[in-house]
């Protein structure tokens, strides 16, 4: 039996999945409060992932069936971005313009983890950042059946691979601090104030990543476009 569980009598709040992972942390250093998170906040995890994967999937299937004129256009803006790439970037303005879209989502999702009523509108926003992604991988493999999987390998991959986890992390914890505001904060040991503090500190790393995520859209992606298609 994990080691936490001893003590679990102790803390209330931890026996439900409302459990806020801000209490995981103040209980323990942050590995052993992350291993108690990931264990106290599967479902979550489960619930978040299923989101943005509908998402996903539901953004492909628009993309088969976009209007023609619309189709044409997208591919108008896709054909000027690889031009773009191969002749010159302004990478200030590409990265100030992919960090802020990416810390707009992360902080948006965390702001509406502080509201009461915040549930559906994470799950929305979640479902709706999935649909994006899955809309444009759908669209570059259609309309582009030669190397449309190698250009999605090249333009969506590297800075999923580091934003998806921060915007899947961000979900659980707005999920969880919600939950935690609405069923388990009149039973925890930690005051609001620690919470939110905590939460603060926890939503400064993720803005880290999805910063990451950001550099790699601006810097690795037009790299790589300038070398395999130059």
């Amino acid at each position: 039996m994990a080691p936490f569980l001893l003590h679990m009598h102790k803390y209330p709040v931890l026996k439900g999945k409302e459990g806020c992972f801000v209490v995981l942390m103040l209980q323990g250093g942050y590995m052993s409060a992350g291993r108690r998170h990931l264990h106290s906040h599967w479902a979550l995890y489960i619930v978040v992932i299923a989101i943005i994967a509908v998402g996903i999937a539901s953004g492909a299937i628009a993309s088969k069936i976009l209007p023609p004129g619309q189709a044409e256009e997208l591919q108008t803006r896709v054909i000027s971005a690889f031009q773009s790439a191969r002749t010159g970037v302004d990478y200030s303005s590409l990265l100030s313009l992919a960090v802020t879209q990416n810390l707009k989502a992360i902080g948006l999702i965390l702001f509406l983890g502080l509201t009461v009523l915040g549930l559906p509108f994470i799950a929305a926003f979640l479902y709706f950042r999935g649909f994006v992604l899955g809309f444009a991988v759908g669209f570059l493999i259609l309309t582009r059946p030669t190397d449309g999987i190698f250009v999605v390998l090249l333009t969506l991959v590297p800075s999923s691979l580091v934003f998806l986890p921060a915007l899947i992390f961000a979900g659980v914890m707005a999920l969880a601090f919600t939950l935690w505001l609405v069923k388990g904060r009149q039973r925890s040991p930690v005051s609001l104030s620690q919470a939110l503090l905590l939460y603060a500190g926890a939503g400064a790393g993720v803005m880290v990543l999805a910063t990451a995520a950001g550099l790699i859209d601006a810097y690795v992606t037009p790299g790589l476009l300038r070398i395999f298609y130059s």
